[in-house]
């Protein structure tokens, strides 16, 4: 293990600097929106076209990095993101705002393209499981550390786009200082949905899901929380709760889908989900702390659908279709994330600040059903793979997973 960290130390801490950056911005987007009375589809909108982009970059950016190298490639995206942090600041139009995001969508998917396909070269079959667990955890720990920089001052000015600024600049200087060699970049496998629908259909239900629910988590919990407790701090707190919960639940979650068949699993996340949700709706005025746990739990269980979701799919397909499966499986969860801040919206217009989760009740009760329905028509199938948890970034690193070999 001491040899691994070794060898990816500058790449994960490459990672960790820049998600510190990338994770407490949208918070600091939702905010800006909130803080400037911008309508809830004006709010969701920014996650939607950031996925967009996101997707676009993660299939079509391979052949820059492959002309350029990585490390250049590395410098130049995260150079673009930099700039585009200090020109939100600048300039407020949420139309141009709409425009940055999705360039910065794509811009960040160079960047995790660089980090994952290098990752991928520097492991090997008997440890990638190892590389993976540290990416997971590297990626979640700076996503729910980074909301605390929004305590650092008024999100009205100039400071905080600074800081996410000066993040991305700063996330160079740890890959631009190593001395290992840059990988050769291998494009990723085509999609193949056809084939994914008829083989599991509970996998890729599944992660659509997962990427309505967390797309508007992104999107709008910053502005639920500022709308009920009106005050940045908290902000950041509860944010980092639900981010960290979903890092430290995914284990035990992950265990007990080893155990138990993973569509019940699915739907026991489902039903207490509603039930979370329901409680969210009837405490939000009870002790912070106790709203703290709650949302807490509440991102652990939204956040192991999408990986668990992932490792059903993988019991269903043969080895060579691994990537190809994965990668689609990844697009459904963004296709559900770009759609999901666009829908949320409509649920806040008719129910307030209590439309978000009667948003989230609403997608578990669909998903309920069909995955009852669809365990009831097939039988379950040997569960011979582990959990594996897997962040939501783009489809090189599903060929981390040592089960593509």
């Amino acid at each position: 293990m001491f040899f691994i960290i070794a060898e990816t130390f500058p790449l994960l801490l490459t990672l960790f600097i820049f998600v510190l950056g990338s994770g407490f911005f949208s918070t600091l987007l939702a905010l800006v929106l909130t803080i400037n009375h911008a309508t809830p589809i004006t709010i969701g909108a920014m996650t939607g076209v950031y996925y967009a982009g996101l997707v676009l970059g993660s299939f079509y950016i391979g052949g820059s990095i492959t002309r350029v190298g990585h490390i250049r490639a590395y410098a130049a995206f995260s150079s673009v993101l930099a700039i585009i942090s200090l020109l939100h600041s600048i300039f407020y139009s949420p139309l141009l705002w709409l425009l940055l995001r999705f360039i910065a969508g794509f811009a960040s998917a160079g960047l995790f393209v660089v980090i994952e396909s290098w990752l991928l070269c520097k492991s090997t079959p008997t440890n990638r499981g190892r590389v993976l667990a540290l990416y997971m955890i590297v990626f979640y720990a700076g996503q729910s550390f980074g909301q605390f920089f929004l305590k650092l001052g008024d999100p009205r000015t100039m400071l905080l786009f600074a800081v996410a600024s000066m993040l991305c600049s700063l996330s160079i200087i740890p890959l631009a200082m190593t001395r290992a060699e840059s990988p050769q970049f291998d494009g990723p496998s085509t999609l193949n949905f056809k084939k994914l629908l008829h083989q599991t259909p509970s996998g890729l239900l599944g992660c659509l899901s997962s990427g309505m629910i967390m797309g508007s988590i992104y999107a709008l919990m910053p502005s639920l929380f500022f709308n009920l407790f009106h005050d940045k701090a908290q902000v950041a707190n509860f944010m980092f709760a639900v981010i960290m919960g979903g890092l430290l639940l995914q284990y035990p979650v992950g265990k007990l889908s080893d155990i138990f068949e993973r569509r019940l699993v699915l739907i026991a996340i489902a039903m207490t989900t509603i039930l979370i949700s329901v409680m969210a709706i009837y405490f939000e005025s009870q002790s912070s702390w106790f709203y703290f746990m709650l949302m807490a739990v509440f991102g652990g269980l939204t956040f192991t659908m999408y990986p668990i979701s992932i490792t059903h799919a993988f019991e269903r397909l043969e080895n060579r279709d691994t990537v190809a499966g994965t990668q689609s499986l990844l697009l459904s969860y963004s296709l559900g994330a770009m759609a999901g801040p666009f829908i949320t919206p409509i649920f806040i217009h008719f129910w307030g600040e209590h439309g978000l989760f009667i948003y989230f009740i609403s997608i578990c009760s669909c998903i309920i059903p069909l995955l009852m329905l669809r365990k009831s028509q097939q039988a379950d199938a040997p569960q011979e793979e582990p959990f594996m948890s897997m962040p939501q970034t783009t489809p090189v690193i599903m060929e981390l997973d040592p089960r593509g070999d």
